[in-house]
């Protein structure tokens, strides 16, 4: 072969052919290819290149390489109790998830309403602290004392909430309670429930609304500074908490909570924490 020759097929070999492909029906397409042979060498080195690929892929060196390191020893792990500061006061507040409400105020998306439980009036109903006690201040509201035992009582009849450090009274406040009268019965019939309780989390309520179905729609701050959870055995979204509305303490205004003036729920926060007693009865 020829040195023209060779560089007559060399350039045929590169050079983009024009191929009519017949699509049936009369008509043609135009396709621009490279000679047959120079495609056929392409795929050949494509499944070449591909087989070594795989080959390196899997072989067992590189599953050697790729192996998952050895776990830690039980020793190297910290001590979660060395570890960990004590829990704060502050730190029992627990923070909504979503936008779900129930009652008297927006409770956790993850509440279910179908779970509520209905629950017997309870009957015979005494403060947590110290029963028969007369209602009224009857010492100055102090700081609060280490060890001290604190409860709460709630007299429905009176539209009072005192406050006892030990058996003795601290401070009584004026409060609101639910629109209807009686032990609550059902979801919804705004009534507060009677029973013997305990706060169950401190929570910010400053940013929280709620629509009263009065026609003046949300009501940001209804809630006021401070919402103190309870777990009123069975109830969702039952608790003690502030309000935009101050005149409505001494009435019967609330679906079912309990309702003090916003100065009035940041001090009671104060001397507030998990699992205080909260005694709520009708007389």
């Amino acid at each position: 072969m020829t040195a023209d020759k060779i560089r007559d097929f060399a350039k045929d070999l590169f050079t983009l052919r024009t191929v009519w492909i017949d699509k049936g029906s009369g008509k043609w397409a135009v396709k621009k290819r490279f000679h047959p042979l120079l495609r056929s060498a392409f795929w050949v080195l494509a499944v070449i290149v591909g087989a070594g690929i795989y080959s390196s892929v899997n072989t067992p060196a590189h599953s050697v390489a790729v192996a998952e390191p050895k776990p830690k020893t039980v020793a190297s792990l910290p001590d979660p109790e060395e570890s960990q500061p004590p829990v704060k006061r502050e730190e029992l507040v627990i923070p909504l998830k979503g936008s779900a409400r129930r009652g008297d105020i927006v409770l956790p998306s993850e509440m279910n309403p179908d779970t509520d439980r209905l629950i017997a009036p309870s009957a015979n109903l005494k403060p947590a602290a110290s029963p028969d006690i007369p209602q009224g201040t009857k010492a100055p509201l102090n700081a609060r004392i280490p060890g001290g035992r604190y409860s709460v009582d709630v007299n429905k009849s009176t539209y009072t909430l005192t406050l006892y450090r030990d058996g003795e009274i601290v401070k009584t406040y004026p409060i609101a309670i639910g629109r209807n009268p009686g032990d609550k019965q059902r979801i919804g019939d705004h009534r507060t429930p009677t029973g013997n309780f305990k706060i169950v989390s401190i929570e910010n309520a400053s940013a929280w609304s709620h629509d009263f179905r009065d026609g003046k729609g949300k009501i940001k701050g209804a809630y006021g500074p401070w919402f103190l959870r309870l777990d009123a055995k069975g109830w969702k979204g039952i608790g003690i908490h502030g309000t935009h509305d101050p005149d409505s303490r001494g009435t019967m205004a609330t679906e079912g909570c309990i309702r003090l003036s916003n100065e009035d729920i940041s001090e009671l926060k104060q001397y507030a924490y998990k699992n205080m007693p909260v005694t709520i009865r009708e007389n």
